[in-house]
């Protein structure tokens, strides 16, 4: 029962998140390539090298009451320097696939990404591409 109950809170009462899981997107910056793989982690890797840097492994939904689902809490990152573990503040918005869009450090040793995703949709059956409504089959 446990199982059920902690499967419920990680992917939605309907399960709309579990066809995502362990899925992954990047995004290249001019220094950076940043990754997500959901409900697994988060990475960055130095464009000019081979290092890479935990960013945080999933935790937990972080959204408010009223959207539980539109933000992901990756947590117990690789330390800082002088600094605590890395942490990343995922927020989920619709999209027609999954993208990485954004990726920022808000704070010393705290990211945060911005990810479209299909499940983010009000009905991730029915997506929204350039105004025009779209169905999955």
């Amino acid at each position: 029962m446990d199982f059920i109950i902690s499967h419920f809170k990680k992917y939605g009462t309907d399960y709309a998140w579990a066809p995502i899981k362990g899925h992954c997107a990047e995004l290249t910056t001019t220094q950076y390539t940043y990754k997500i793989c959901l409900f697994d982690r988060t990475v960055q890797k130095d464009r000019n090298g081979h290092n890479e840097v935990d960013l945080g492994h999933w935790g937990n939904w972080s959204g408010p009451e009223t959207n539980k689902f539109s933000l992901q809490k990756y947590e117990n990152g690789q330390s800082c320097w002088n600094g605590p573990e890395r942490s990343t503040l995922v927020e989920l918005v619709c999209g027609s696939e999954l993208e990485l869009v954004e990726a920022s450090e808000p704070a010393k040793c705290e990211y945060k990404f911005l990810v479209r995703v299909p499940a983010a949709c009000q009905d991730p059956k029915e997506i929204d591409v350039g105004g025009e409504t779209h169905f999955e089959l």
